[in-house]
């Protein structure tokens, strides 16, 4: 007697999988047995049976209707089956065999491992101007999930115990957290065990402005020291902030329109107001937006004394203002002069 393993086959629950069997020397098998059993219970149940053209004899209830092979590959050596559908129960160990195959028979092993993996949901439960209570929501998972928040530079932060409950095989688990500062937060869902990791993200912006614009359309982002003194010789700078690191975005340096370094990002996309200077206007524009250009922007005055910066965080909505995820909007106003700190 033969017996041969083979790796998982790692599925999604209602997708379909393909076992694989096949006695791997090519020998046609369209007039030979071949039996596929579920183990785990006793008698084993039959998946499926192929007999000398005729198949499906005294399968079990469960699988009937969502079992079938590939024909045209029998004269290949090729007994894989294809199961529709797959159900959380499905999952176990099955074998392949050819009991009648001579001179010894064969038997294949293989483990079908069937994973439900749902999206996560997030919801900003509350909110004030210097923090919000973040909740996600993993319906309907197995195996188990690991749940966690992440901030952008992908750091696991801390949360509440997460509240665990099962019915059948499916695990539901909610997991809240507190975050106090403008950021992307993410609700992570990692499975080990079928491989599988999915999350979803929140864009939280506390005690800052807020520009919302539509994909397509031009946004400007305000900034002004506030004492309407000319600027036109003091450099200022705009850059981006994201889990890679800060992107230049625009650079203004002493008269002079220096955008060596500009991130290619926003090339040819980005200006100020030359007349504006004058008053005392860092404002730029960014031209045809883009749903990657949402983020965090910083207007920075390096050689004033104190130095000073605006926040301004940019929101490019591709579904015009209805679709995205939004939390803890302060001071939402298009255009709206940034707030300085001293640093």
């Amino acid at each position: 007697m033969f017996f041969l393993s083979a790796s998982p086959v790692i599925v999604k629950e209602d997708d379909d999988a393909i076992l694989p069997c096949s006695i791997g020397t090519n020998e046609n098998i369209e007039s030979m047995l071949f039996v596929w059993k579920k183990e785990g219970t006793v008698p084993l149940k039959q998946v499926f049976m192929y007999d000398d053209g005729t198949y499906s004899k005294g399968q079990d209830e469960e699988f009937k209707g969502r079992v079938s092979y590939f024909p045209e590959q029998l004269k290949h050596g090729n007994a894989s089956i294809r199961m529709k559908k797959t159900r959380l129960e499905d999952k176990g160990n099955y074998t392949c065999s050819f009991p009648i195959m001579q001179p010894e028979i064969k038997i294949f092993h293989i483990e079908l491992v069937v994973g439900a993996a749902p999206e996560p949901s997030v919801t900003n439960l509350n909110e004030s101007s210097d923090w919000a209570l973040l909740k996600c929501d993993v319906k309907g998972a197995y195996p188990e999930p690991t749940v966690e928040w992440w901030n952008s530079n992908n750091q696991t932060i801390p949360s509440e115990e997460p509240q665990v409950s099962k019915e059948g095989e499916h695990f539901y688990v909610t997991l809240k957290t507190t975050v106090k500062k403008t950021d992307y937060y993410r609700c992570v869902a990692t499975q080990k065990e079928i491989h599988h990791q999915i999350y979803t993200e929140i864009n939280v912006h506390l005690n800052e402005q807020t520009v919302i614009v539509k994909e397509g359309d031009d946004a400007i982002l305000s900034c002004s020291p506030k004492t309407k003194e000319s600027i036109e010789s003091k450099p200022f700078s705009w850059t981006k902030e994201g889990p890679a690191g800060q992107k230049k975005v625009f650079l203004y340096d002493t008269s002079n329109n220096d955008l060596k370094g500009q991130d290619k990002q926003f090339k040819d996309r980005v200006s100020h107001f030359p007349e504006g200077l004058k008053h005392g206007d860092a404002s730029i524009t960014i031209k045809n937006t883009k749903v990657t250009d949402t983020g965090k922007y910083i207007c920075s005055f390096p050689h004033l004394q104190p130095q000073r910066k605006a926040e301004i965080f940019l929101l490019v909505d591709a579904l015009s203002g209805t679709g995205m995820i939004k939390a803890a909007v302060f001071s939402v106003v298009f255009g709206m002069i940034g707030v300085f700190v001293a640093v």
